[in-house]
């Protein structure tokens, strides 16, 4: 009894990780340093979101003591030291983190994550951007489905995107020393989540 209940407490991390994300200026400060992938101070953060430096610092300070960032350069500037900081784990990474997440939590996280989403898809819209290459491609289906099929759905984009995460980082590597006019920003959004019942359609 007590080993099982020891699998389902949550780990000593995956709480501090859980109490880190439970912030949404925490939650968008790693948005902006997955969307995509890179360094990032306070001082930029503060100038890019409208935050208090004082504010951004705090919160940076204590995604790092969770474990959700770490400083990979401090730049001196006029007096004081500039912290980089730079994301500690990938999309894919996080698993156990996101299962120690309570309910409430992970609602405002999703809703969180779904808000950065629809902004990068308006501005693509927006800045005409969105239809600028044939192969972009934007769908999305409910339909009835059992455990099974379930289950095989989930490992079809779960495959799908650890191969995205993969292709990626291998692209971060290549674009590295690209001038501007040989890369390009994407965005890719997959999502798979059952629908409430005033979605259902009659059969």
């Amino acid at each position: 009894m007590g080993g099982d209940a020891d699998k389902q407490r949550p780990s000593r991390a995956g709480m501090t990780a859980a109490k880190a994300l439970g912030h949404p200026t925490r939650v968008r400060i790693l948005m902006s340093m997955n969307a995509p992938t890179r360094t990032l101070s306070p001082k930029v953060f503060s100038e890019e979101s409208g935050e208090s430096l004082g504010n951004s610092s705090y919160h940076f300070r204590q995604l790092e003591k969770a474990g959700c960032v770490e400083v990979v350069e401090t730049i001196a500037r006029r007096g004081a030291t500039e912290h980089h900081y730079a994301p500690v784990k990938r999309a894919m990474a996080w698993t156990s983190e996101w299962e120690a997440l309570g309910p409430v939590v992970r609602q405002n996280l999703t809703a969180s994550l779904l808000g950065g989403a629809v902004h990068r898809i308006g501005n693509a819209i927006d800045a005409g951007t969105f239809d600028a290459r044939n192969e972009s491609h934007m769908s999305w289906d409910t339909a009835w489905i059992d455990e099974e099929g379930w289950q095989e759905l989930h490992k079809v984009f779960q495959h799908a995107l650890e191969e995205a995460l993969l292709i990626t980082t291998e692209a971060e590597k290549r674009v590295a020393g690209l001038p501007p006019s040989e890369k390009f920003l994407a965005t890719y959004l997959i999502s798979t989540f059952e629908s409430p019942p005033e979605d259902e359609v009659t059969e």
